[in-house]
């Protein structure tokens, strides 16, 4: 099929790959996964780099990964990564394995000057002078055989990962910021609750929210426990359920009707008919319940003067960011700016 190694597809050889890692100490780990059709993300391929040697690991004919979850979890195993959050969150969902000793590159590069958030090829390019065709990004990895092409590219994401590490690290530790790059990843990865979503606090994530008053807000936070709560149990994306606008009009208009609902633009009226009698339950519910209590407003003359003296705020605070080599976006950003300049100028 391709110049890479099989993709492993029973317990023997998933049993010596976690044996050769065990034994080295430390993995470059990446998932391919699909969830355009599902809330929960379906994992279709598994790469693992144990120094040099690549494995490619297939979950869709039913081998366990339990032991593969718990190397993640053991401490004594350095798991390397690329923003591998989401890579983290199908572990915990499947096997409630947490990470304990996670370096992110990603991360780390950020706190060594390289910017925030960069994208896999470019820190590729950057600090390991390889230069990636990234032409399978979109592909369907859970289509079988996997092509030459999409074996390779899935190899590519974890191939450079400990090179990158290394390098990276040798950086850090010539700035003295290697135990402020480990402290944010323990933060960011290593936490159980960050890996649980509780549909109470679905409502924080709706886009538009901040138009609406107390008492809508409390109506939101029920409607959008229910969508919540129905994707997960039915497997479907929130978005098929009710977008974010549509759930923001809800809240805002306060329907007691199927008829009120199938009125609002954008509302899927076949899930009007099957889930009309919850959703206005749950606006009920949110009509009667005590009212969430948004945070205070500065007033608008407070906050256009904050407007106006961030920018040059935001300026200086990237100015002394890129002479400190670091990620404006690990010390702050526009926003929380703009929010100490209203509070000050109040």
């Amino acid at each position: 099929m391709t110049s890479e190694r099989a993709p492993i597809t029973n317990a023997s050889e998933l049993d010596a790959v976690v044996t050769a890692a065990k034994a080295f100490g430390s993995i470059a780990i990446d998932t391919e996964f699909l969830r355009e059709k599902t809330y929960r993300a379906k994992l279709c391929l598994v790469q693992i780099a144990i120094g040099e040697d690549i494995h490619l690991i297939d979950p869709l004919r039913g081998l366990d990964l339990k032991q593969l979850a718990e190397l993640i979890a053991d401490p004594d195993i350095e798991i390397v990564v690329h923003a591998g959050k989401q890579d983290f969150e199908l572990f915990f969902e499947d096997y409630g394995a947490v990470p304990a000793n996670v370096f992110d590159v990603q991360l780390a590069a950020a706190f060594a000057g390289y910017g925030s958030s960069l994208p896999y090829g470019r820190l590729v390019s950057e600090l390991a002078g390889v230069q990636l065709v990234k032409g399978e990004s979109y592909t369907d990895w859970c289509r079988r055989p996997l092509t030459e092409a999409q074996a390779r590219y899935a190899a590519d994401d974890v191939r450079y990962l400990g090179a990158i590490s290394a390098r990276v690290t040798k950086e850090l530790e010539d700035l003295g910021r290697v135990e402020w790059a480990l402290e944010e990843m323990r933060r960011q990865f290593e936490d159980a609750e960050s890996y649980r979503f509780d549909p109470e606090s679905a409502w924080l994530k709706v886009s538009g929210r901040g138009s609406l008053s107390a008492r809508q807000l409390t109506v939101l936070k029920e409607v959008a426990r229910w969508r919540e709560a129905t994707a997960s149990s039915r497997n479907v994306p929130r978005g098929w359920l009710v977008r974010d606008p549509s759930l923001i009009e809800i809240a805002r208009r306060g329907p007691s009707s199927a008829g009120e609902l199938k009125s609002i633009r954008g509302f899927n009226a076949r899930e009007v008919e099957r889930s009309a009698r919850d959703i206005i339950a749950a606006v009920d519910a949110g009509s009667t319940a005590k009212a969430v209590v948004p945070a205070p407003t500065p007033p608008k003359s407070a906050q256009a003067r904050a407007r106006m003296l961030a920018g040059l705020a935001d300026a200086i605070v990237r100015a002394r960011c890129e002479r400190a080599k670091i990620a404006t976006e690990l010390v702050t950003n526009r926003t929380e700016v703009e929010s100490l300049l209203a509070e000050v100028v109040n």
